[in-house]
């Protein structure tokens, strides 16, 4: 079906909106200020501020819409609270043109102390050489890389020194409706989802729904026409042991990326996914009418919403050679300001909040801390422990100032493929084409 290239502009606005995992699409009610400050913090301080008698203030940038806003605002409450040495001033940005003004203020040198930053944003931020490497603060803020997952540490580590702080990931996961895969016979005791392996017994699987499923039920739904469609192909490339950079340079047209979309045109062809969808995704399986979805994790507090949906969420299946899935993570960083007692109670801060991120956990992100998956505060949350492994499996995007735009021109190439405006041959050429002039402006 033909569709008109205004169309896919909109589509390439919306990436990023959606690329955070943190926007309105899960439906949340909207952050009711954008700039607030919680918690008295009029205790005598302690530690390094002991002998001026004075609280460290600290100004902390966030970016986050909807329920993301307000669980980050009861943690800093919650911090503030917890202790007289550190007083945090909460701000929150309007996520369109949260990075421009992060990235002005690191240039103009009138940064906040403590800042959120995805780690598919570093490599924009970086070059400013305004954020602070952080292993000279660590020892002194009382943090221990050792307690962080490894995929998440690793990611924030830029020419052998740690840059930020992870806070979370949020990754592409798997949704199912309990009631009807058991119906279909689908389901193991234990819950799980009785299919062959690979690729063939997940579509196998599919099409198992499709003839037992009420024929206005899709047996699954994914945004085949927005963001989520290079989320799952870029999982799918990966699984396979491909590559999205190579070299510093793009490699979209590949064996890989061909075969990736081949899978996705599959479940369109034969009627086994719907096409021409978009955000609505979240509400067709939260209204039951379609049985599997591939949505991120920010969606669980969408869903745990509506009493009649009996579903389960588990990590990104492995449908090739090996797991692997989208995701990302919000990190803290740390500008450089010249302070290093404020800089030190930025760290402690940051560290402070990945020891809670149970808090954080009622978003539906996973806590960057194995150890916080432990605590009964997070066991007693429903689902999340559910697909909580997905951070061992979590691919990151590859370190480029030319990331964003790479991602736009495949996104847009993807989406003239499902929409039978390119063959995939066609699509992904053209979108190496565009990638690799990009790279090389």
């Amino acid at each position: 079906m033909k569709r008109s290239m205004q169309l896919l502009v909109t589509v390439i606005m919306i990436f990023s909106l959606v690329l955070a995992g943190c926007s309105n699409a899960n439906n949340s009610k909207p952050s009711n200020a954008n700039a607030s400050s919680t918690g008295s913090g009029q205790a005598s301080s302690t530690s390094g501020s002991e002998a001026s008698g004075k609280v460290i203030d600290l100004k902390y940038w966030v970016p986050f819409s909807g329920s993301d806003g307000e669980f980050m605002e009861d943690m800093v409450k919650a911090f503030n609270e917890s202790q007289s040495e550190i007083k945090v001033e909460f701000m929150n940005n309007n996520w369109d043109n949260y990075y421009p003004k992060l990235l002005s203020s690191l240039v103009a040198k009138s940064a906040p102390d403590v800042a959120v930053a995805h780690v598919s944003h570093l490599s924009e931020l970086i070059p400013t050489g305004m954020i602070e490497p952080l292993d000279d603060l660590v020892a002194d803020a009382k943090l221990d890389w050792s307690t962080y997952g490894k995929n998440q540490e690793n990611s924030i580590i830029r020419d052998g020194k740690h840059v930020a702080i992870p806070l979370d990931t949020h990754a592409v996961v798997m949704y199912y409706n309990k009631k009807y895969l058991g119906d279909a016979g689908l389901l193991n005791e234990d819950g799980s989802i009785k299919m062959e392996p690979g690729a063939e017994g997940f579509t196998q699987m599919l099409k198992t729904l499709k003839e037992k499923l009420p024929a206005d039920v899709s047996p699954l739904i994914i945004g085949s026409n927005n963001i989520f469609t290079y989320w799952i192909w870029y999982a799918l490339v990966q699984q396979q042991g491909g590559t999205y950079f190579q070299d510093g340079k793009p490699t979209i047209n590949t064996p890989e990326g061909k075969k990736a979309m081949e899978l996705i045109q599959t479940w369109l062809k034969d009627g086994l996914t719907l096409p021409d969808i978009g955000d609505n995704s979240y509400d067709i399986f939260k209204t039951s009418k379609a049985a599997v979805t591939f949505t991120g994790v920010w969606a669980t507090g969408n869903f745990e919403k509506e009493a009649s949906l009996d579903f389960a969420a588990v990590p990104f299946p492995q449908l090739y050679d090996q797991p692997a899935a989208w995701g990302d993570s919000h990190t803290l960083i740390v500008p450089k300001q010249g302070n290093r007692e404020k800089q030190v109670a930025a760290v402690k801060f940051a560290n402070w909040l990945a020891d809670h991120g149970a808090m954080w956990a009622k978003a539906g992100h996973v806590p960057s801390k194995p150890s916080v998956q432990d605590t009964e505060e997070y066991k007693a949350l429903p689902y999340r422990s559910g697909y909580a492994a997905v951070m061992n499996d979590v691919k990151y995007m590859p370190d480029s100032t030319k990331l964003g735009a790479v991602n736009d021109a495949v996104l847009e190439s993807l989406v003239e493929i499902n929409y039978g405006n390119k063959s995939i041959e066609d699509g992904l050429k053209d979108a190496q084409n565009k990638a690799d002039k990009l790279i090389s402006r």
